[in-house]
């Protein structure tokens, strides 16, 4: 951790109102259908709704100005490089896909990371298509809304609910031979997808989330917020596609998962 750590709640909060400042132009967005929808080389999805999103994110963050000299790196803009040891992440609509279909599990995703250890320390994921915001800072707990939040505490893997990726991520991660593996550990296993599975996690609706190939926008906020809900997030390079396996929740269902899925 970095010598000198600035007010992780202040940024706390800064990211939890960065992460809801788009959310109202995305929710209208999704209702009204009205995009033309790419899909990039990595097989993930792009409307002008993202862009759009990000641009407002990264003005709510400049203009706070409360880490003079963070980086910012959003999926759609990359990389904007700093002079301080501090990195903003962005992922403007996590589930695209669903965005484009109108189904409310997308969410606005902002983290900051420290670049001297790469610890996540702040997290916030906001879901305009359902109202709620979950955040997190390190040491001061994780919250959705203004609610305190905890993991499920369930220690029995065949009687857990898990939530998992799709199968284009399960082929894409390599992890295909996986899949039968978690189908016959449990008889409850469902696809929640994006980051709407890792909140489930979160406030303990779900017990453990397996989600494959992922981008580090794409998760860095869930590893400060299951942390900070008394939860375990486990992250596996992989080398290939979007580069990281996740696996977060609760920490005896983790740990099994983690020797079944041989993390």
């Amino acid at each position: 951790m970095s010598a000198s750590r600035p007010d992780l709640q202040e940024l706390g909060r800064l990211a939890r109102r960065a992460a809801q400042a788009p959310g109202a132009m995305i929710a209208r967005a999704s209702r009204e259908q009205a995009f033309n929808v790419e899909q990039k080389a990595d097989g993930s999805y792009l409307t002008r709704v993202d862009k759009e999103a990000e641009r407002i994110v990264r003005e709510v963050i400049r203009e706070a100005n409360l880490l003079p000299g963070a980086a910012i790196m959003g999926e759609e803009e990359g990389e904007e490089e700093g002079s301080a040891p501090w990195r903003w992440v962005i992922d403007p609509i996590d589930g695209t896909h669903p965005f484009t279909r109108d189904i409310p599990v997308y969410s606005t995703l902002v983290a900051l990371q420290d670049l001297e250890s790469g610890e996540v320390v702040v997290g916030a994921a906001h879901l305009p298509g359902l109202g709620e915001t979950f955040w997190a800072a390190v040491g001061c707990g994780a919250w959705r809304d203004d609610v305190r939040i905890h993991v499920s505490g369930r220690t029995d893997l065949a009687t857990s609910m898990l939530s998992v990726g799709t199968p284009y991520q399960f082929r894409n991660s390599g992890a295909e031979h996986l899949a039968r593996r978690l189908f016959d550990c449990t008889d409850d296993v469902r696809a929640f997808g994006d980051v709407y599975g890792h909140m489930a996690a979160a406030r303990g609706a779900v017990d453990a989330v397996f989600d494959p190939d992922l981008s580090l926008w794409d998760f860095a906020p869930s590893l400060v917020i299951l942390r900070e809900a008394g939860g375990k997030a486990l992250v596996r390079e992989t080398g290939r596609g979007r580069g990281h396996d996740v696996l977060l929740g609760t920490p005896a269902i983790v740990e099994q998962l983690a020797e079944l899925l041989e993390f």
